[in-house]
């Protein structure tokens, strides 16, 4: 599930279901709603005419996502749909550019400084009120990626990051209630969790409502989730030695899952970073593939 991961009223799907925080309601983590349990992922025939018959590089695989976002690919392992809110963002170009280079989006949401409680794309809770969100991007790459992403975010302050691969091995960095900046490399280091609202509102007559966190113990409980989603849903459609097989558990093997929030959520910009290290702008789409199909 992609963009108003806030809106409770849409069912259909079952969560994964763990209990990481106090108040024991796991629907309020950005990430919750991706799980495999109870999604309709379609036959092996149906699941290879959709993320391909035969890749051979993982620049094959890079196409199939960045097609998801284009609207021509119907849906993937980690997510059935996009939102109406990234629909009509504008974020779709740059994420169809982070899909084409390598940086594989699975969930996403646009900043939002004070939109009205009743706007159409991003509000929700009671009339009178504001919502605010802070840019997120979750999405797999490789260790080269990720070198080249964490080293750009030396010059980006407002921006936290944290990854997991299927080792358990943990790369994050983030800016502490001081403003210094930390990084963390290696091993897991469980007792360095990071607790941080990215969806709020301001109400008329209640408390500042939080309906949407990002939980770096929760997140890495989803990770093994989404890594192993991989080999159980993309991977096994595939002949046993086949080539492409070997290409997924390859990515499986070697990738990392993470994500990103952009705290600025009045002047940031989450995408700005990949346009340095990609050295083109975002903005403008990406470079092979130029249309986006229409949506219902």
């Amino acid at each position: 599930q992609w963009g108003k991961v806030n809106d409770r009223s849409e069912g259909g799907e079952a969560s994964f279901v763990y209990d990481p925080l106090p108040s024991g309601d796991e629907d309020n983590v950005l990430y919750s709603h991706h799980s495999i349990v109870g999604r309709r992922l379609g036959s092996m025939a149906e699941r290879r005419n959709m993320w391909g018959e035969s890749p051979s590089t993982e620049e094959d695989v890079f196409d199939v996502f960045e097609r998801f976002v284009r609207g021509f690919v119907p849906r993937l392992p980690w997510c059935e749909r996009l939102e109406k809110e990234t629909l009509a963002s504008g974020i779709l170009k740059p994420l169809s550019v982070l899909n084409h280079y390598g940086y594989l989006t699975i969930n996403s949401q646009p900043r939002v400084n004070g939109a009205p409680s009743e706007d159409e794309q991003f509000g929700w809770g009671p009339r009178g009120g504001y919502v605010y969100q802070k840019a997120y991007l979750e999405f797999f790459c490789s260790p080269s990626n990720l070198d080249r992403l964490l080293e750009a975010l030396g010059s980006h302050p407002s921006i936290s990051l944290e990854a997991f691969n299927v080792n358990g091995e943990r790369r994050c960095v983030w800016t502490n209630s001081f403003g210094q900046r930390n990084k963390t490399d290696g091993a897991n280091e469980s007792e360095d969790r990071h607790i941080s609202a990215v969806t709020w509102g301001v109400f008329d007559g209640s408390e500042v409502l939080q309906p949407t966190i990002v939980d770096s113990l929760s997140f890495q409980i989803w990770s093994e989730e989404a890594m192993d989603m991989w080999l159980s849903v993309w991977a096994s459609v595939y002949p046993e030695r086949s080539e492409s097989r070997s290409l997924i558990k390859k990515i499986h093997a070697n990738y990392w899952h993470v994500y990103m929030v952009d705290n600025d959520f009045v002047k940031g910009d989450i995408f700005k970073v990949f346009s340095e290290i990609l050295s083109l702008d975002p903005y403008a789409g990406s470079p092979v593939i130029t249309s986006i199909k229409v949506r219902d």
